[in-house]
């Protein structure tokens, strides 16, 4: 009876023992996922201008995460900034900070100035992403820079050498870091169709010009009208005081007047630079809401489509369960008709 007691005095040691080594390992590897994280965000900055590339200037417009497929996407704006008549072209690749291991990345929407990539398997417990963006010049450009500095160092180089003989530079690299804490979670991220994308880039770009307009004209003219107000004032005050001073004073008043009239023009004409900006502007947005208008017809025509396609295998599935069930009640009929018979 006594040792009875004892072995289960100690099960129940060992069974404690077991689960709170247990509740410790789960609360210490998951810890990062519940607990504050006081590290500092890695983040690039979004809707800012990112030097690094040799002909190109980028701005990170979007980052999203989707758990359930373990999918990101990544919208980005190319800037061509160089001096290259030839638009360089782009490739990506992504790994999480301070692993070797890559995850796949595909390139799902491309225009003029506009990429979207897509990394996939990214698991839930990612912390910081890194995507390598690199810069791919032409190379006929590359090659020309070349034999330019091989003719500057006074080397000559033979016509008829091959291009793999050229020291050709390697693709300029810029490193987007997206930090979980800053990455948008997105259960209904999918890959979306072409229309779509290009939907959502003249969406965000007719919102930036609104946002530009809307300092143009709310803080930039303002400000300028307010400097004009407060100089006319200013040179009210010393014309005010012109009949009390003395000939050295006048003088130093009166080239302060000069001074400030100066400064007053050039508010005005920067108010009219800046109109003239706010108008150009304006025009763009109408531009773009014309190409937004003219884009959207075939967004709704797809949309459409895609429902009836829906209704379609709806319908479908509807009627394969009709048949279905129809067909085990004639077979069960059947067997009723059976068994009455015998009977």
């Amino acid at each position: 009876m006594s040792s009875s007691l004892q072995k289960g005095k100690e099960n129940k040691f060992y069974i404690t023992v077991i689960f709170t080594t247990i509740v410790l390992f789960v609360v210490f590897f998951t810890s990062k996922l519940w607990m504050y994280d006081d590290n500092p965000n890695m983040q690039t900055p979004f809707n800012t201008d990112i030097l690094g590339l040799d002909q190109t200037t980028l701005r990170l417009n979007r980052w999203e995460y989707n758990p359930e497929k373990k999918l990101m996407e990544v919208s980005i704006e190319t800037i061509h900034t160089g001096t290259d008549v030839v638009k360089p072209t782009f490739t990506f690749k992504a790994k999480e900070r301070d692993s070797l291991e890559e995850y796949p990345v595909k390139v799902v929407y491309k225009d003029d100035t506009n990429i979207v990539v897509q990394i996939e398997n990214v698991p839930e417990t990612y912390r910081i992403i890194g995507l390598f963006v690199y810069e791919h010049r032409d190379r006929k450009i590359l090659e020309n820079e070349a034999r330019e500095r091989y003719s500057l160092e006074g080397d000559t180089l033979n016509p008829e050498e091959t291009e793999t003989e050229l020291e050709l530079p390697k693709p300029s690299e810029k490193i987007l870091v997206g930090d979980y804490r800053s990455i948008k979670i997105n259960t209904e991220l999918e890959t979306k169709d072409v229309i779509e994308y290009q939907i959502e880039n003249v969406k965000r770009e007719i919102k930036e010009v609104e946002n530009q307009i809307k300092i143009i004209t709310e803080e930039k003219i303002p400000l300028q009208e307010e400097l004009i107000v407060a100089l006319e004032e200013e040179i009210e005050t010393i014309k005010n005081d012109l009949e009390y001073q003395t000939k050295e004073e006048k003088e130093e008043s009166e080239s302060e007047i000069k001074s400030k009239n100066e400064a007053i023009e050039e508010a005005k004409k920067e108010i009219n630079e800046l109109k003239e900006n706010a108008n150009k502007l304006m025009e763009k947005r109408e531009k773009l809401q014309e190409k937004l208008n003219s884009i959207s017809p075939e967004m709704d025509k797809k949309d459409k489509d895609k429902k009836k396609e829906k209704e379609k295998t709806s319908d479908e599935k509807q009627d394969k369960k009709d048949k279905s069930k129809s067909k085990n009640k004639t077979e069960s009929d059947k067997e009723t008709s059976k068994d009455n018979k015998k009977e």
